[in-house]
């Protein structure tokens, strides 16, 4: 059993399950394999995929084409002097419309209307509104530039920049989809999930007829949903102030009483 730490490798969760059902490993890696992951979306751990980070092209119309294999974004921004990744904030003010198209700017900007959102101090914006106030971006000191903002498009695969980003790159931080041979670790409270989630999977297309009945195909799904909740109750992150706060509540419900 590969383990690390307190996670365990989904390569040896798909050998758990043939080691049980005794069906060859080799043979049916390809099919488990998809499983197992469809199975980490399901338990809601997707974020145990690998991380990939990407120094990406500004395109002319001022959005940036992802990875083909990015399934969702972590971080974006730009690099400070110690390789540091300075992100920009998210905004879901910005349209996607026409980003595909080269024209995109003039197409989506009105300038008879002005932007009152930021603060605006020798044509460089400063501070951000947010909340009835203003704040300093990503915790520089008063005086930093307003680097842009950005807005992802799923759909399309972009990341849609505003007027005020000026760099010729991107950083971006992409959960990417997994690949087979490659090591992808998940916490080891949720194997028997993923067993049972496996191996209601790889029966329930199949024909009755061939193998696992009606029966047994509702008796694998019970068994998953069971094993899901047990997980994610082993999961809960036990944390010192947590325990403390309740200690004190305890404590003052004694008090009382």
């Amino acid at each position: 059993m590969s383990q690390h730490q307190a996670y365990i490798s989904v390569d040896s969760v798909i050998v758990d399950y043939c080691q049980e059902s005794e069906q060859s490993y080799i043979h049916k890696l390809r099919k488990l394999f998809d499983l197992a992951f469809r199975g980490m979306d399901n338990l809601g751990i997707d974020f145990f995929y690998q991380i990939q980070t990407f120094k990406l092209p500004i395109n002319a119309n001022l959005t940036v084409t992802l990875p083909p294999n990015c399934l969702n974004i972590v971080k974006v921004g730009v690099l400070n002097d110690r390789g540091e990744i300075i992100s920009i904030p998210s905004n879901s003010k910005l349209t996607t419309y026409a980003d595909l198209l080269p024209d995109r700017i003039a197409k989506t900007q009105d300038n008879t209307v002005f932007n009152w959102d930021i603060s605006c101090n020798g044509g460089w914006y400063y501070n951000y509104w947010a909340n009835g106030t203003y704040s300093n971006l990503y915790g520089l000191p008063s005086g930093a530039p307003f680097i842009g903002s950005y807005k992802y498009d799923s759909v399309n695969g972009l990341i849609v920049l505003d007027e005020w980003f000026q760099f010729p790159y991107l950083m971006v931080e992409c959960l990417v989809s997994p690949t087979q041979g490659e090591d992808y670790y998940l916490p080891i409270q949720f194997r028997e999930a993923l067993i049972a989630w496996i191996a209601w999977m790889d029966i329930r297309s199949v024909p009755s007829s061939r193998r696992g009945n009606l029966g047994d195909k509702r008796d694998r799904r019970a068994e998953f949903y069971r094993q899901r909740d047990l997980a994610i109750r082993q999961y809960t992150p036990f944390r010192v102030e947590d325990a403390y706060e309740e200690s004190l509540e305890q404590t003052r419900m004694a008090v009382k009483g």
